[in-house]
């Protein structure tokens, strides 16, 4: 039998079973445009420049959706210099405000993945870009700092739409490939916070051009476009989006499985997550912190206009395109070269290298010099991201999925006290600086990981010395890519 005759066929085996089952029809998409595993239709490959339903299609809603959530998440940070004078506030003000964007996201977080295991990816995502539209649109009538932390912080909420972006991607592909186009997906998403940078301020600089538009009217509009985008994308969700290959998209089973809080308990008891926690904090919480203080910086620091400032933090953010793909790679080369051990250097160097960066670019006297080492930082932070989770999956194998949400929590919750940081230090080179030590000094605390005896692996020994990693659990199908398995 031919084999994409045999596929079709057990597709439709597939869907007998599940209306068998009480569950929806067999998929409409029996003829699908990217190789597939003929039981779970899931693609066994992507092809980035299409579009076709339901695999790649569903791929590019995933990470569209959540780029246009993180631009209106971060589309106040380069506004900050004309709200705070408009509403005569003071740097502690803005950093409350930001505290406020970044906690909100840590409780939506935990909130929406019970929810999207019931109703799926698609209404999920649609209902947290809706939700968050809504408190955007009124984001021009703030007249206080206690209207732009409520604002702020519901706002906020669309950050859990990473949830979704990495939920559809796995209901869609493979195992074997899931983590690659989850890494994608995040990857470009996060472009988000260095593309809001600009556009957010070429809305404000298109609207005070205006004779009748000054600053205030500036940015009071300027919300309406990145509201308009999440209404736009959620629409975009809803109408072209599918669930799952099979269509409509049904909740699992859930069998009661009496070691499954017995596991959690164990992941919280191995203090090699909790180095990848505070570690992970200092990489991506300090992108999420530095998307929000870095306009506002260079606005004081150098005396640049609103615009520029902008445009200049801009670039922190772009380097999402490529440089947390070089963190797993760099992490991949050191494993296939030193083992386990080889990751663990090249994540510590590269932690640390990040809050070396920080504290030279926090002195720097003037803006080239300033505009250089932040870029430089930059590809040390996005890097740091892809290294810890070029480690994660390897701490505890059979229980990588509690291991990811522990280290992926970090982020959020690391951002929120960088944010209390700064609001003791009060001067922003100063805080910097000091975060740059901090950074430097957490990077080494992966030092202590490293001689760690392994009996996740094999009977005695350590990771240090074991570059198989024999009985590694068979969901990683063998995989050492740090790329493929980068979620966060």
């Amino acid at each position: 039998m031919p084999v994409e005759e045999s596929k079709r066929e057990a597709a439709v085996t597939k869907g007998i079973s599940m209306i068998e089952h009480g569950m929806e029809k067999p998929t409409p998409f029996m003829e699908f445009s990217l190789d597939y595993d003929p039981y779970t239709l899931k693609a066994t490959e992507y092809k980035i420049c299409s579009c076709a339903r339901p695999h790649m299609r569903a791929f590019h809603l995933a990470w569209t959706s959540f780029l246009m959530a993180f631009i209106a998440w971060f589309s106040f940070a380069p506004l900050g210099p004309a709200i705070k004078k408009t509403l005569g506030l003071k740097k502690s003000d803005i950093l409350w405000a930001n505290i406020s964007s970044v906690l909100s996201t840590v409780f939506a977080r935990f909130a929406i993945g019970p929810i999207m295991d019931h109703v799926g990816p698609r209404l999920g995502q649609a209902f947290l870009l809706i939700f968050a539209a809504i408190p955007t649109y009124f984001a021009g009538l703030i007249q206080n700092v206690a209207g732009l932390c409520i604002i702020r912080g519901l706002v906020g909420v669309v950050g859990a739409t990473f949830v979704g972006c990495q939920f559809w991607c796995t209901l869609m592909f493979e195992k074997e490939l899931a983590g690659t186009m989850n890494a994608i997906a995040g990857g470009w998403g996060n472009l988000g916070g260095g593309l809001t940078q600009a556009i957010m301020v070429g809305i404000y600089a298109m609207n005070t051009s205006h004779p009748d538009c000054d600053a205030e009217c500036g940015w009071r509009n300027a919300f309406y476009i990145p509201a308009t985008c999440l209404l736009v994308s959620a629409m975009c969700v809803l109408m072209f989006g599918d669930d799952c290959p099979f269509g409509a998209y049904q909740p699992p089973v859930h069998h009661e499985n009496p070691d499954e809080k017995a596991n959690v308990m164990k992941v919280a008891g191995n203090f090699q997550v909790w180095v990848l926690v505070v570690q992970y904090a200092v990489c991506f919480g300090m992108e999420l912190h530095v998307n929000n203080t870095i306009a506002l910086y260079y606005f004081d620091r150098f005396g640049l206009t609103l615009t520029t400032a902008g445009l200049i933090a801009s670039l922190f953010g772009l380097m999402n395109l490529f440089a947390r793909a070089w963190g797993g790679m760099i992490s991949d080369f050191a494993y296939n070269r030193y083992g386990m051990a080889g990751r663990k250097y090249a994540h510590i160097i590269i932690t640390c290298g990040e809050g070396i960066f920080l504290v030279i670019f926090s002195r720097m006297p003037n803006l080239g010099s300033a505009i250089f080492m932040m870029i430089i930082f930059s590809l040390f932070v996005q890097s740091a991201e892809g290294s810890t989770f070029g480690i994660v999956p390897y701490v505890d194998p059979k229980n990588t999925g509690a291991v990811c949400g522990f280290v992926g929590a970090g982020g959020n919750i690391g951002a929120v006290c960088w944010g209390f940081l700064f609001l003791g230090v009060g001067n922003f080179a100063d805080g910097y600086m000091i975060l740059g030590f901090i950074v430097f000094a957490i990077g080494l605390t992966g030092i202590c990981t490293i001689f760690v005896e392994d009996t996740s692996h094999r009977k005695g020994g350590s990771m240090v010395m074991d570059k198989s990693l024999e009985g590694m659990d068979a969901s990683l199908e063998g995989k050492s890519s740090a790329v493929e398995l980068n979620k966060a």
